[in-house]
């Protein structure tokens, strides 16, 4: 078996229809994933048109506050020391959570885009020169997403906004070797301003 290239990966997981095609063999079958990576810059970046079909992208970094990094060290020793101990203690919150998503994904039918929002998406994906509609795309659908986490049937601005800045950040354009990230975008200015 080998692996598949990452553009034939993000073509299955755009599609939704897996195609295999090897010695003489042609099969196609529906194909529901989702696809999440992981990279570090400081060992090169993606090219462009590949980075684009990542819908969003989530910057982590290490605390910055001292007693939230020492609550980070604290837990993974825990967790190190008994991982068993340590998944029953957050199971609660584990919990909850998929609930919470489990009610999201049944309320994200309902949930409508009213006509607002595509003229801001429109209006902020071209005052940032974002190439192709992928964005505008992926913004409406995480809006829906995340009134759907909040309960509500209707996204709103605030849901976009918050949408933009998972969405637009590795699209934007920058010089050779600039990192993604927001370049200094004043978010409530460009959506409230």
């Amino acid at each position: 078996w080998e692996m598949p290239s990452r553009s034939a990966l993000l073509d299955t997981l755009e599609t939704g229809v897996c195609r295999v095609e090897r010695d003489g063999i042609s099969h196609t079958c529906p194909a529901r994933f989702a696809l999440v990576g992981t990279m570090n810059p400081e060992e090169g970046t993606l090219r462009p048109q590949l980075l684009d079909r990542f819908g969003l992208y989530v910057a982590v970094t290490g605390e910055r506050e001292p007693e939230a990094r020492k609550e980070v060290v604290r837990r993974r020793l825990a967790f190190e020391e008994n991982p068993a101990a340590f998944c029953a203690r957050w199971a609660p919150e584990q919990e909850a959570l998929r609930r919470r998503i489990g009610s999201a994904q049944a309320l994200l039918p309902q949930v409508s885009l009213p006509e607002p929002l595509f003229d801001t998406v429109a209006r902020v994906c071209t005052a940032l020169q974002v190439d192709g509609h992928r964005a505008d795309i992926t913004m409406l659908k995480t809006a829906r997403a995340l009134a759907a986490l909040e309960g509500r049937t209707e996204a709103g601005m605030e849901e976009l906004r918050r949408a933009a800045e998972l969405a637009l950040p590795h699209r934007l354009r920058r010089a050779p070797f600039e990192q993604a990230g927001d370049a200094g975008i004043d978010w409530e200015a460009l959506f409230y301003g």
